[in-house]
């Protein structure tokens, strides 16, 4: 019998940043019993969204097929890195930005100046800066928000999410509302899809809970950003490392079918694919996206699972290329050379969306581009290229050559240069299974902070947790996988918060205790 059919005291189902957390902050408690918790992941690789990928040989910097960044006001991923597992992160520093829209050409530094932005903005909108007219669009919705965190610097975040909670907009709780309700209602359509584009996000100013965009617009404002500059696929192989150590057992290729009810000795049966034989274990945590949860057969309450549907997929797409050489340092109005620590990005309403000049390599002269970085209906322009038998796959490498061709394409017309071919390119589409979303966004209506507790666990669902970024104050960010995480750990399983996050904020969105009367 394989060692996988004894029962577990925990089975963490994902093998991402969230699960593998999970196994680690598990593993850490005083004398864990051997073989009590092992992770149980669908793909042949851990790490889930967290992918780097070295092209050709520009080796300085990875390809971050997934996640990127992250901030120092993002607490629990900021201090994990720093100060818990010492990892190496480099602060980075945007350069110029410039932006290629309605067939205009411009700096993303002059969005304020007459006469430059190729939208019909209304007067009062007129003469902002790009941030201005994105506050400007809060200020009107939730008019006191200048009293708190982060604008004041004096209020908490537990300030902001108790006043985000009560706040209401024409007589209508905030969390009722769609996003792009309220921007019609307090701007002009032209100022938002000036904000999409200058962007390059269709998801951002999509119409999801309200309370929550507003939240997530507000975060952006704070913090320093930072990269791991040999890859932030470092952080959970470190953790899937050290959890291995301390006895906890990672099965990669483990697809999950179902998971039943408890048995009379309180123990859930997991079925998997393929010849894992099914095991047991007293509790279930799934560390799984939404697209995955809504795969399963589980045996739960309607609240459960009436929770796993509170969240939108968000469709998200990334399209790499590497080049002999930095082309673009040479073009009279395009980003220069991109100093260590820096990075530049560009904006467009083509469907390629986002481009990053990520820099580099010294020792060989390659130069790593992000060409494409698309979410939202943009994603759907790009699989369409692909070979047949490429369009289920996550990752393809290489890439066709009409994909090829038609970024080159992109990327000559909006910088007004012909682009030479690359050396090497990668496309990633995170809409393909087992991942179903590039990231999640809550629906308009639902209370966020009561689905996420459903699903961390109750009384009607004994053993039977989850966590991860989908149901999380940060949704598509490291930082919302790891705090839904650990207040699932907290709060469920019975872990005393660590003591280097004993002066953090980070899990006040998910406290039911700040709602206002």
């Amino acid at each position: 019998m394989s060692d996988t059919a004894q029962p577990l005291e925990t089975a963490v189902v994902g093998g991402g940043v969230a699960g593998l957390y999970c196994a680690w902050r598990l593993s850490q408690q005083a004398d864990p019993s051997p073989g009590a918790i092992a992770v149980f992941e669908h793909t042949n690789r851990s790490g889930g969204r967290l992918w780097s990928e070295a092209l050709d040989q520009e080796q300085a910097i990875p390809a971050e097929l997934g996640g990127m960044f992250f901030s120092d006001a993002q607490d629990l991923v900021y201090r994990l890195c720093d100060q818990v597992l010492g990892l190496n992160h480099q602060a980075v520093t945007p350069a110029n930005d410039f932006a290629w829209v309605r067939g205009k050409r411009f700096m993303i530094q002059d969005f304020d100046q007459p006469g430059v932005l190729p939208y019909r903005l209304r007067e009062d909108e007129q003469g902002l800066a790009e941030h201005e007219l994105s506050m400007l669009c809060i200020r009107r919705i939730v008019p006191d928000i200048d009293q708190y965190w982060p604008l004041n610097p004096n209020a908490t975040m537990s300030d902001t999410v108790r006043f985000l909670r009560s706040s209401s907009f024409d007589g209508r709780p905030l969390h009722d509302w769609g996003f792009w309700n309220l921007m019609a209602r307090v701007i002009s359509n032209e100022a938002r899809i000036c904000l999409e584009d200058l962007e390059g996000t269709y998801a951002m100013y999509s119409n999801w809970n309200g309370l929550e965009a507003v939240f997530s617009l507000l975060c952006d404002l704070t913090g320093r950003w930072f990269r791991l500059p040999e890859g932030y696929q470092q952080l959970p192989d470190l953790l899937r490392e050290q959890a291995r150590a301390a006895g906890v057992r990672i099965h990669l290729q483990s697809e999950l079918l179902a998971v039943s009810a408890p048995d009379h000795d309180g123990y859930r049966t997991l079925t998997f694919g393929g010849d894992r034989p099914s095991i047991k274990a007293r509790r279930v945590v799934l560390a799984l996206p939404t697209g995955a949860l809504q795969m399963l057969d589980i045996d739960a309450s309607d609240a459960f699972l009436s929770a796993i549907d509170a969240c939108t997929r968000v469709p998200a797409c990334k399209l790499f290329m590497v080049f002999d050489q930095a082309w673009w340092e040479q073009l009279p109005d395009g980003p220069g050379s991109i100093e260590v620590g820096h990075f530049a990005a560009s904006h467009t309403d083509l469907p390629m969306r986002q481009c990053y000049y990520l820099g580099t390599d010294p020792g060989t002269g390659r130069a790593l581009l992000l060409g494409a970085f698309g979410d939202g209906r943009s994603v759907s322009f790009w699989p369409a290229l692909l070979d047949h038998k490429q369009k289920r796959a996550v990752g393809v490498r290489p890439i066709p050559a009409v994909m090829r061709d038609e970024l080159i394409r992109q990327l000559s017309e909006i910088h007004d240069y012909p682009v030479p071919a690359p050396t090497d390119a990668v496309f990633v589409d995170w809409t393909q299974p087992p991942f179903w979303a590039g990231w999640h966004s809550w629906k308009p209506g639902i209370k966020s902070w009561q689905a996420a507790a459903c699903l961390r666990g109750s009384e009607q669902d004994p053993g039977l947790h989850v966590c991860g970024e989908a149901y999380s104050a940060w949704q598509g960010w490291v930082e919302g996988a790891l705090t839904s995480a650990e207040m699932l750990l907290t709060d469920q399983l019975g872990l005393a918060q660590p003591d280097w996050l004993a002066d953090s904020e980070c899990l006040a969105p998910y406290q039911p205790s700040h709602v206002a009367n």
